[in-house]
């Protein structure tokens, strides 16, 4: 049985660890945060490929982890449903998101179900992971499988590489620095948690950048977002932010005018110009990294294309 190193306990790190270790691998986990500390634990868990490329293969991960996270939404104690969710947008705007979908899972929106001031928009069927219970179900998924995980900061990952047969980097914003990645840089986001408010629908409007505005609502709280500010290291809660939040998807639905606020939490997207989901040339070194705001969209279709380039390396 190889041995395997994963990098990183985000989702991408969590979801690539335990499809190897379910695949017949002797993996550890090597991280500084547990999965509740990290990005991945504020996101809003949505099935989108927002800020990610390349669009088409993107596109290939984002369909394989659908079919994914449909069959996990049968088992209750995931945290993943099925919901309906709005993807607002305007004619000549890339919508190819849609094309690789289940039959029926997506159509045109009505005029009607539009807010006030758009034209355009797609209704679709999407899973949605709510991470405080999604990355403790993973975690306990690869665990159960027999992974071991070492809480443990990683400097370099050729000094790794020597303690292992395989190692995988899905270290996210920390690729910048362990890979010498100049290309990896943060995108701020923000959100703010408010109490459920009865017909709220969730959707998104990621048309035009410096206006992201999105609203998630799920099983205990509804999430508001958010930002999109680029080369932005700071991961601290701007209180100007949440009101320009609260703003925007007010716009989006007025009956969010009021909300009840229950806090605001803010995460460093780790952005590339294309992910990174690759073996390193002549080493035993696969990276998985660089997934922008598509972390969660993509996860179990770029674990799946790590686990075919350990295949064919092995």
């Amino acid at each position: 049985m190889k041995r395997v190193i994963v990098v990183g306990a985000g989702v991408s790190g969590l979801t690539t660890a335990a499809t190897l270790q379910e695949a017949g691998y002797a993996v550890t986990i090597y991280a500084q945060d547990m999965p509740g500390a990290t990005t991945s634990a504020v996101a809003a868990a949505i099935w989108f490929p927002y800020a990610v490329e390349p669009v088409e293969a993107a596109n290939r991960w984002s369909a394989e982890s659908y079919r994914f996270f449909e069959q996990l939404a049968q088992i209750p104690a995931t945290g993943v449903s099925m919901t309906d969710f709005l993807v607002l947008t305007r004619p000549g705007l890339d919508n190819s998101w849609r094309d690789e979908l289940p039959e029926g899972a997506v159509r045109l929106a009505k005029s009607e179900e539009l807010p006030p001031g758009y034209e355009m928009g797609y209704l679709a069927r999407v899973p949605l992971a709510e991470t405080p219970f999604y990355l403790p179900y993973l975690q306990s998924r690869f665990l159960d499988a027999g992974g071991q995980f070492k809480q443990r900061t990683v400097q370099h990952l050729t000094d790794l590489a020597r303690e292992t047969d395989l190692l995988v980097n899905c270290a996210g914003l920390g690729a910048r620095k362990l890979c010498q990645d100049e290309s990896v840089y943060p995108i701020r986001g923000q959100v703010v948690k408010v109490e459920n408010m009865p017909g709220t629908l969730s959707m998104v409007d990621s048309m035009d950048k410096g206006k992201l505005a999105y609203v998630i609502q799920r099983g205990g709280d509804t999430i508001l977002g958010g930002t999109d500010y680029e080369h932005d290291y700071n991961n601290t809660t701007s209180p100007e932010d949440t009101q320009i939040i609260l703003q925007r998807c007010a716009q989006l639905q007025p009956s969010l005018s009021q909300p009840k606020l229950i806090n605001a939490v803010a995460g460093l997207r780790p952005k590339r110009p294309a992910i990174r989901c690759e073996q390193e040339p002549g080493q035993p070194v696969f990276h998985n990294y660089g997934h922008g705001g598509a972390g969660f969209t993509v996860s179990w279709g770029c674990a799946g294309e790590i686990l075919k380039l350990v295949r064919d390396a092995s």
